[in-house]
């Protein structure tokens, strides 16, 4: 019994080093997982540029369920111009009419939140399958703050990676490279406590480190009741989170 209230208290004065994407992972669904928020739901405020240059603003609503379900509606939702990302599938619809759809997976909503939600395995798989290269991994400093970073060694701004705040463990920044040679990049700020974990209310979206988009979030809800078929494109126009 001594013995074992030791090795506790060691665990805790010296908890092992994280040194590995596998180890980051264990370390982030020990601390969060079964306290994270499953639902949000917030007003987007975005101001849009072209050439380092406001080009415009606008508002969408948005929704999320994790680990797979996000909606957003551009615009008032009553127009019925929107994007459904359910499971590993994504619905587009203008004026309320369905206009494409097809096979794809919301990598951002695994890192946002999702991988809290999903086992180890499935989340190491998911990671992989978004391109991450789960053998590179380092720390390094983002904004004057610790992070560990997945997916890429030091000093390589190329590959798919993801940065986390060492302290709380949140996504921070992510990197991908795109089909037409652009490096995609994401900068997530000014989080606050959501339930038992954080959100997000800032992100700039860049592309080859100039400005395209930044999110403002407001009016945030976190583990509020969301009605049934929300994320479904066949009840797509019946049915809203917004009263």
């Amino acid at each position: 019994m001594l013995l074992s209230f030791y090795l506790t208290l060691v665990l805790l004065v010296n908890p092992p080093r994280i040194d590995s994407a596998e180890k980051l992972l264990e370390a982030m669904q020990k601390k969060y997982a079964g306290k994270w928020a499953r639902t949000l739901t917030f007003t987007q405020h975005n101001t849009h540029y072209e050439k380092d240059t406001i080009s415009g603003t606008s508002i969408w609503y948005e929704a999320i369920q994790y680990p797979d379900k996000f909606r957003i509606d551009f615009g008032e939702p009553t127009v019925g111009n929107a994007v459904l990302f359910t499971n590993d599938s994504v619905y587009q619809f203008k004026s309320k009419e369905l206009t494409a759809s097809k096979k794809q997976v919301n990598n951002l909503m695994l890192l946002a939140g999702g991988i809290y939600f999903l086992s180890k395995e499935k989340a190491l798989q998911r990671l992989t399958e978004a391109g991450h290269n789960l053998a590179a991994f380092h720390e390094d400093v983002w904004n004057g703050r610790q992070v560990y970073v997945v997916g890429a060694r030091q000093g390589d701004v190329q590959s798919n990676q993801f940065w986390l705040d060492k302290e709380h463990l949140y996504l921070v920044r992510t990197l991908a490279a795109q089909p037409n040679g652009h490096i995609q990049e994401a900068q997530f700020s000014k989080h606050i406590r959501t339930a038992g974990g954080w959100t997000e209310t800032e992100v700039l979206f860049l592309t080859d480190g100039k400005p395209q988009q930044l999110e403002v979030y407001k009016n945030l809800q976190a583990n509020i009741p969301l009605p049934e078929g929300l994320f479904s494109a066949h009840l797509f126009g019946k049915v809203h989170w917004i009263p």
